[in-house]
């Protein structure tokens, strides 16, 4: 059932959002795009693919919501390779809530901020 709420929202794993990095960090300056970021439930590493958490936080209420399960969004390499099994959990980069709520992750607080109401990479820190 995880997975179907999450396909629902997000796609299919693996997505990607752009055919070039650099290319969508230009067209959307600040967006906190994480590519090949990695969604967790409950410690399990349910979906990986291309995120743009500044155009995607509504989905992933959404799917917090359905699963009544924080959900949390991780970078590459803390779920990945060595840590493809036991993720990596204090590098999570929002969690988002099944209340509709959020936080920032330790790591992070100083890489992302709220911007006219959304998630976005600080551009002054």
């Amino acid at each position: 059932m995880t997975h179907g709420v999450i396909e629902k929202h997000l796609g299919s794993p693996g997505r990607m959002i752009a055919g070039s990095k650099s290319g969508y960090r230009k067209a959307f300056p600040g967006n906190a795009a994480v590519f090949n970021a990695n969604i967790v439930v409950e410690g399990q590493k349910v979906w990986y693919g291309d995120i743009d958490i500044t155009l995607s936080a509504d989905e992933l209420r959404k799917i917090a919501s359905e699963l009544d399960r924080n959900v949390y969004v991780l970078p590459e390499y803390a779920a990945r390779f060595e840590n493809e099994e036991t993720p990596q959990m204090t590098e999570t980069m929002v969690m988002f809530m099944p209340d509709g709520d959020f936080l920032f992750g330790q790591n992070w607080s100083n890489y992302l901020e709220i911007v006219d109401g959304a998630i976005k990479f600080s551009q002054a820190k």
